[in-house]
């Protein structure tokens, strides 16, 4: 070797050094960048302007459908998977108004003398003898009263307005038998609806009534009841002894009450004045409904899953802009954001309907898939988180119901309120068994919940929430939480772009056609390395100690950072670990059933030629799962699997010559080392059509990962017991040394550029 010859060794062993330092220091900078998200409130508030827009979204009704179809939409434009509208039946409730030159569904009382009403005469007989003596008037329908939901709409007529305190217990197991009283009860949250109501229906009342102090505009609430773990529509309740005795059930504004209650203390001083109350209650409904629960999913690369949910449907006397147009619209957001980051755990995102009827939706949904309930980590509830501190609603709640997570997400709101939120606050409540929203329904079966909710405000469940209450600027502070919950949870890292892309090419593949083609001009590469060894006329020690050497550095840089760590830190030690000892086993295996009837002398060419065999094998079994890679990767983006059958391309140049060289030298001739080289490379396209037209839906980049491993330990050995002994063999280790270091080099600088 000539001083010109260790020069020119010495500059490419330098430079091949710095590329391979230099590569490595840039792709850790790049691996330590932080997600952060850019949240579009504009988005946002579009989405709640479209969802409110169609009125109140009863469940059941052409509204929900609507807007069922809508969030569908929505979610396919973001790119979630298997996007789809499930149907489920339900006991609903529902207001349907008389038309407009008919009776308007009205309220009123009278204050009126005469005889009192007489048991067993047909309904309304004793009004007709009866003068009145003063009137409310007809009181309106959504301002001076409101249904309850599953309120009964039969009744009779000139029923007694009676004052019932506060409704409790002791009220009714002392009052008897109720027949033809209307009960005006001072609601105090002290007894569930659910109680009053059946105390009610069982002593023969014939119509409820309930305010509460300071409430002037009545709002709407649903009578269910919590039976074996479960959220039962009243009707369906107790046997369903009461589905065909329902009586009307109503809540009416605090000015209203003091009307009666003035009316019956009148009546009270006079035996022949009567407070009489009658109403048109026949537009409320009680029967099977059809509701709507949306999907759709971002697949993730691990076996973890998390859903988040919001419900879209709202109540019958309101448009539900912040309940829960609100929640629904955060939920497309970080749908949005999320899918632009690679996650280890599914996430599925999902809306209900049925929620303002007692979570019915989401309840149906998880008896009809059991399957959720053992795959599901983790469900986040989105409702009614407007936040507005113009307006004394500063304060995000959230509810936990594991002590762990509750500590991770009171760690991120921290951090998050600190920049720029001076005016907001949020409040993480632990150990929370139930709760007041969708999360309920998977508390009950033991899922670990997080619940995102506002305070009630003063237009919650009333015909007044409207867009125009909607707080833009706090929209992004309950999105950006969850966010960063979902990405720590859910194992979020930012996408591996590469610095060169290809920006012609945009969408997946839809065909088998194009990945196959890509494949295999990946892998016809490697009979480039071949036809390159071809054309050099005499392969020297020198430079077989060269080539060898770096073959080994592409192989043992390839399987040990890629194939192995990279695939750790993506799915997992234990795992990964496993299958590549498997791969060295394997192949360490092959090895000795292959030599064990060999001689032991084996000429030097002969181990040359073996060793170029044994390289071929590992790199064609090496190639197979890059093939499922590249078949994956163009289902999901054509432009990454371009730069991916480019990065594959040029480190299958060397691998060829890893296989050609010592071929050629063993004795094999070219025809057979290029024909060897182009065989390795084959493998590639074969692994693309097998991922796309047999294995389907069912491969998972676990599964490619865990292939990727196992080939990587395959390498390693080849390289530690075939390649590098055979450079050694030849007495020119600085040239090996060298050869290492550049393919080493060569690989680290494809896999930073292009992958």
């Amino acid at each position: 070797m000539g001083l010109m010859d260790e020069h020119r060794l010495t500059i490419v062993g330098v430079i091949s050094a710095i590329v391979l330092i230099s590569s490595f220091s840039i792709s850790l900078l790049l691996e330590e960048e932080e997600i952060s998200f850019t949240i579009d409130d504009n988005s946002i508030m579009n989405d709640i302007e479209q969802i409110s827009s169609v009125g109140p979204r009863v469940s059941g009704s052409n509204a929900e459908n609507l807007t069922s179809e809508y969030i569908s939409e929505r979610f396919s434009e973001i790119g979630l998977e298997n996007v789809k509208i499930e149907e489920f039946e339900i006991t609903g409730a529902w207001f349907v108004d008389a038309e407009p030159d008919e009776h308007q569904i009205l309220m009123h009382a009278q204050l009126e003398q005469g005889a009192q009403n007489i048991p067993g005469l047909p309904d309304g007989t004793a009004g007709t003898a009866r003068v009145e003596i003063d009137s409310t008037g007809d009181l309106n329908h959504l301002e001076k009263f409101t249904f309850l939901g599953y309120s009964g709409s039969t009744h009779k007529h000139d029923n007694i307005l009676t004052d019932f305190g506060n409704g409790s217990e002791s009220e009714f197991s002392a009052a008897g038998d109720l027949t033809d009283l209307a009960l005006l009860i001072n609601y105090d949250n002290g007894r569930s609806l659910a109680e009053i109501y059946k105390n009610s229906i069982d002593q023969n009342a014939a119509v409820v009534l309930i305010y509460t102090d300071g409430v002037e505009v009545p709002p709407f609430r649903t009578v269910t009841v919590q039976e074996n773990g479960k959220t039962v529509p009243f009707p369906d309740a107790y046997n369903g002894q009461y589905s065909d005795i329902l009586i009307p059930f109503v809540y009416i504004s605090e000015s209203v009450a003091i009307q009666f209650h003035d009316f019956i203390e009148r009546a009270s001083d006079d035996q022949t004045l009567f407070a009489s109350l009658d109403g048109f209650w026949e537009g409320y409904n009680v029967g099977t409904r059809t509701v709507k629960v949306v999907t759709g999913e971002l697949e993730g690369s691990g076996n973890k899953e998390i859903m988040i949910g919001a419900h879209h449907d709202s109540v019958y006397n309101s448009p539900g802009a912040v309940d829960n147009a609100v929640g629904v619209a955060q939920l497309l957001e970080i749908a949005s954001q999320l899918s632009q980051i690679n996650l280890e755990s599914t996430v599925k995102f999902t809306t209900w309907g049925g929620e303002e009827l007692g979570t019915l939706g989401s309840q149906a949904y998880l008896n009809a898939h059991p399957e959720e309930i053992e795959q599901l980590d983790l469900y986040i509830n989105i409702d009614s988180t407007n936040l507005d501190p113009a307006v004394g609603l500063s304060t995000l709640g959230i509810d936990s119901s594991d002590g762990k997570i509750a500590d991770t997400v009171d760690r991120i709101k921290n951090e998050i309120l600190t920049n720029g939120w001076d005016e907001y606050s949020a409040y993480v409540n632990y150990n929370v068994d139930t709760g007041n929203s969708d999360h309920r329904s998977f508390n009950n079966y033991n899922i670990e919940t997080l619940g995102f909710y506002g305070w009630e405000y003063p237009q919650y469940h009333r015909p007044t929430d409207k867009v125009d209450i909607v707080n833009q600027q706090g929209l992004a502070l309950t999105t950006e939480i969850i966010l960063h919950v979902v990405s720590e949870e859910g194992g979020g890292h930012s996408p591996d772009n590469p610095i060169i892309e290809i920006q012609a090419l945009e969408g997946g593949s839809d065909s088998w056609v194009f990945p196959f083609t890509i494949a295999l001009l990946a892998g016809l590469a490697t009979g480039i390395g071949g036809l390159i060894v071809v054309f050099i006329k005499e392969i020297s020690n020198e430079l077989m100690a060269f080539m060898l050497g770096m073959a080994a550095g592409v192989m043992l840089l390839i399987s040990i950072f890629d194939l192995w760590l990279g695939q750790v830190m993506e799915y997992g030690f234990i795992q990964i670990t496993i299958s590549f000892i498997l791969g060295a086993a394997f192949i360490f295996m092959i090895n000795s059933l292959i030599r064990k009837d060999e001689d032991e002398v084996v000429s030097e060419k002969r181990k040359l030629y073996l060793s170029g065999i044994f390289t071929a094998i590992a790199l064609g079994i090496h190639n197979f799962p890059e093939g499922l890679a590249i078949g994956v990767a163009v289902l999901e983006s054509a432009q990454y699997g371009v730069v991916l059958m480019i990065a594959i391309g040029l480190h299958n140049i060397p691998e060829g010559i890893a296989v050609a060289a010592p071929i050629k030298a063993g004795g094999g001739g070219n025809m057979k080392a290029i024909l060897i080289a182009f065989a390795t490379g084959l493998t590639e396209p074969l692994g693309a059509l097998f991922a796309l037209l047999i294995l389907g839906s069912i491969l998972t980049p676990v599964m490619v990962g865990l292939s990727l491993a196992f080939v990587g330990g395959i390498m390693v050995v080849v390289s530690f017991k075939e390649l590098i002994p055979q450079a050694l063999a030849q007495n020119r280790n600085q040239f090996m040394i060298v050869g290492i270091l550049f393919g080493s080099a060569l690989m680290q600088l494809s896999l930073l550029l292009l992958e």
